[in-house]
């Protein structure tokens, strides 16, 4: 009984034995066949997206070693060696570097449908022009150094395809490293507002990367136009979270969603590394609705009602809140050439105040901002802008109004203008220059330490060493003047590296 029982487990050992191993090379197996598919699938998808062959040669089986490379459910095809595949070096992994190897697809078994299957790609390249309309924010101008603000091109990179509908996602990655030679509170953007006055000596290194974007552009057809959907964000906020930059949607001439201000022209902005920019461009985006028209094929204009902001200050014995009785109301005109494009925005809204316990107090204000973009060269641009008001202060992070008991509504006065230009070097080097200056007309009610007063330049190198990847080192300088005359200046260094999706 001993002798059996002890046969009888040894038995069940045994198979227990055979039957693990077995399974263990039978998963083996199916992995080793799965990655061989998967691998010779990728072999094919790259030669397509190549560039497909003219014509496709019934299958050799023998030129490919058919007995060493089998994989069940496919039949190995050869392309045709053309001018659209020299280009392609794969490598045989039978044999190492070096060997020659043709580009391969597969073709479906005999009881399967006819042709090749891997994905339409050529088809899909044609499909993606069907949607490149006339969304791009620079019209006929030829772009000079790099473009820090135009969303990413929608006729190639990371696209995905459904029954006609494309999206494309783009976006990029941007490390920044900061060094400030003087006292200044903003440590991740050059806001020249806080620049301390009187401050003592002292310096500031600072490393993010809280500028990385990403964004997703979707487009599909309709009975007679283009529907498009754009969503952009960043990670400039508090605690680094993801937060809304651009979410709109445009048919034909309606935009409706948050986007840049039709108040200004991002063609005109200058190409800095510095997230802030120039202290006299209007840099806000806002939910709107807007409505764009053609004049002539070089004219056009647009109309739009956008959310209002208000920046109230004050004085120390009035208590109360900023209020938003209307939209505001925004009107440009814009004239596009191969060599240059010029702009005109007029700007009207209505600034409320409402001290603790009282009615709310209104005041109209008013802006004009007027932006310039010139193609000195086919490598050098000038660019300039202008813009003054009334009550438009915070367009540009400043207080728009400082309500007194003498003096009413209060509404501060605005002028502000840029100049700069941007230089091409060479295929891979480029620079940008911008100075610009910000005055606003103090009211008496204000305190002697406010703002009155701030100057901004900015002067870099960016290199484009490799595709989809910029470095650049830029030197900013910055003032600020507060309503008593007294007044403090920063210098600061800063890199950066960015590396753009395809």
């Amino acid at each position: 009984m001993k002798n059996t029982a002890a046969s009888s487990v040894q038995e069940n050992m045994y198979l227990r034995w055979c039957f693990t191993h077995s399974s263990l090379l039978l998963s083996a197996y199916c992995v080793a066949v799965s990655l061989a598919a998967v691998s010779l699938a990728a072999v094919s998808v790259g030669a397509v997206s190549v560039g497909a062959a003219d014509e496709i040669n019934q299958p050799v089986a023998s030129a490919f070693h058919a007995g060493e490379r089998a994989v069940p459910g496919l039949s190995p095809a050869i392309f045709e060696q053309n001018a659209s595949l020299e280009s392609l070096q794969p490598t045989d992994p039978l044999y190492g570097p070096g060997a020659p190897v043709l580009p391969v697809a597969f073709q479906a078994p005999a009881s399967s449908a006819e042709g090749l299957v891997t994905p339409n790609v050529q088809q899909n390249v044609a499909d993606a022009s069907r949607f490149v309309g006339s969304y791009e924010s620079r019209g006929d101008l030829r772009q000079v150094g790099v473009d820090l603000y135009s969303p990413p091109e929608f006729d190639g990179g990371l696209l995905i395809f459904g029954d006609d509908i494309a999206m494309k996602i783009g976006g990029y990655v941007k490390a920044d490293f900061i060094y400030d030679f003087d006292p200044i509170e903003s440590t991740d953007t050059f806001d020249t507002t806080t620049i301390p006055v009187g401050a003592l000596p002292r310096t500031n290194a600072r490393f993010h990367a809280r500028q990385t974007r990403l964004s997703f552009d979707t487009r599909w057809d309709t009975q007679d136009t283009d529907v498009r959907i754009y969503v952009e964000g960043d990670f400039f906020s508090e605690g680094n979270r993801f937060r809304l930059r651009q979410a709109y949607g445009e048919r034909g001439r309606f935009l409706v969603g948050q986007t840049w201000t039709t108040f200004t022209d991002v063609a005109a902005a200058p190409a800095t590394l510095d997230f802030e920019g120039s202290v006299s461009a209007v840099n806000r985006r806002q939910a709107q609705f807007r409505l764009t028209g053609e004049l002539s094929p070089r004219v056009n204009y647009a109309f739009s009602i956008e959310d209002t902001r208000f920046i109230i200050e004050p004085p120390m014995d009035i208590q109360g809140k900023a209020r938003s009785p209307t939209p505001d109301f925004v009107g440009r005109l814009r004239w596009n050439n191969d060599w240059g494009r010029f702009q005109v925005a007029y700007l009207y809204r209505t600034l409320g105040f409402q001290p603790v316990g009282e009615k709310v107090l209104t005041s109209n204000g008013w802006g004009i901002n007027t932006s310039g973009v010139v193609l000195l060269t086919n490598t050098c641009k000038a660019y300039s802008q202008v813009v003054f008001g009334e009550g438009i202060g915070s367009y540009r992070d400043l207080p728009d109004a400082a309500p007194g008991l003498d003096s009413g509504a209060g509404l501060l006065g605005l002028f502000g203008w840029m100049v700069g230009f941007t230089k091409e070097w060479n295929e891979t080097l480029s620079s940008n220059f911008t100075y610009a200056e910000n005055s606003l007309d103090n009211e008496p009610s204000q305190r002697l330490d406010e703002v009155s007063k701030t100057t901004y330049f900015a002067a870099n190198l960016l290199a484009q060493p490799l595709d989809r990847v910029t470095v650049g080192i830029e030197f900013l300088h910055g003032l600020r003047q507060n309503k008593d005359g007294n007044s403090g200046e920063a210098n600061r260094v800063q890199f950066a590296l960015i590396f753009d999706l395809p």
